[in-house]
This record gives structure tokens, sequence and C-alpha cells, in this order.
């Protein structure tokens, strides 16, 4: 029961993609959508994964939605609040370490990837739990302050589950 939850998450996961890449909605291509949502997922489970692959990375897609409102709103912030770094010239960027208490790979991956896709901020390198990031302007380069400035309320996120 829990793999066929699964395959309805990610019917409706690619479905939405699908209809927000043909900018239209109508019966026709909601219809079209699942059907291709569908043979991706047939052919992809039957030559590309393992069968097991939907225990290994679970996902919800409502709370997958949420978070990625989330980050959005997040880049928002980051993009305004490094405005003035940009247009005054006056950055000074750097290298810091953050650690992450996050223990699935998938998730560090996440957060690392969350971290580069925030304006201001880069990460460069991931080694286990150390993850070394290229800030446009350090406030502080000791780790754990610079995690609270870095991860924010992202690391929080992903431990409550995408």
């Amino acid at each position: 029961m829990k793999k066929y939850l699964y395959y309805f998450q990610l019917v409706i996961l690619l479905t939405t993609v699908w209809l927000i890449l043909f900018e239209t909605f109508n019966v026709f291509l909601i219809i079209i959508g699942i059907f291709i949502s569908l043979a991706i997922i047939y052919f992809s489970e039957k030559y590309l994964v393992d069968d097991r692959l939907y225990a290994f990375y679970p996902f919800n897609v409502f709370k997958l939605l949420r978070y990625a409102f989330f980050l959005l709103i997040e880049i928002y912030k980051s993009g305004l609040s490094i405005i003035p770094y940009i247009i005054t010239g006056k950055a000074n960027p750097g290298f810091v370490d953050i650690y992450t208490d996050l223990e699935k790979n998938i998730d560090i991956v996440v957060l690392a990837n969350s971290i580069t896709l925030t304006p201001g901020t880069i990460t460069v390198d991931v080694q286990g739990h150390l993850l070394t990031v290229l800030w446009i302007n350090p406030t502080t380069t000791q780790p754990t302050m610079a995690g609270i400035r870095i991860k924010g309320k992202l690391e929080k996120r992903i431990k409550e589950g995408l």
C-alpha cells in the first residue's frame, strides 16, 4: 500500500510539472500528463532504478511543495539582502565552514543545494556533516554562528521531512 501511495504522489508531482511546463490547464492535458507520468515511472523502474527506490527516498508531495514555497521565499529575502553589496561593490567574500545535524545523505544534499540556490552563498564542498560555503559578506567565521546565519530555518524544515 505504501508503494502505491508513493506512486500516486509521484504521478501528482510529475503531472503538476507537466502542466506548469505547458502553461495551460485543461482536461486533455491533465489526462495526457497522467499517462506520461505513469509511463515515466514504469520505464524508470524497469530500466533505470531498482524497484525499491521508494523505500530509500520516501517523500510526501505536499511537504515537498511546502518546502519549495518556503525556499522560494528565502531566495527572495536573501536576494533583497545582498542588493546593497552588489550595487556598492563592497562585498568581502570569504569561506566559512558550517556543520549540519542532518543524518541522511539526501538531506545533506538538499541542504547544500538550498544554500547554493539562495543568493550570496555557494556550497563548494561537503565532507560528511561539514559544509564549506562561499559567503558574499561573512559576518562571522565561527562555524556555529555562521551555521545559524546561513542554514537558518532550512535545516529545520528539512528535518521535519520532505
